[in-house]
């Protein structure tokens, strides 16, 4: 299972390392073929806007995502987040 906090993500195999990583402020990640949007939608990373792709990288902490053309955010964002 893999989780996230901040700009930390660690991947858990184990019930015991869940629980360790969620008790030190570690959420879990979604399902990896269907991510929230930045409007909290799921949508899939081809059919997100430009402007929901960066708003989406920004929030997960991606710097430099602003100069990035549509097909290179989604290159990014789908090996960033193994989809």
């Amino acid at each position: 299972m893999r989780l996230i906090k901040d700009n930390v993500e660690r991947i858990a195999k184990t019930e015991a390392q869940v629980e360790r990583l969620k008790a030190a402020g570690f959420k879990t990640l979604g399902d990896a073929t269907e991510l929230p949007s930045p409007g909290g939608q799921g949508k899939q990373f081809d059919e997100m806007t430009v402007s929901e792709l960066r708003a989406y990288a920004k929030e997960r902490g991606l710097e430099g995502c602003s100069s990035l053309t549509k097909d290179e955010l989604r290159s990014l964002l789908k090996e960033r987040f193994d989809v």
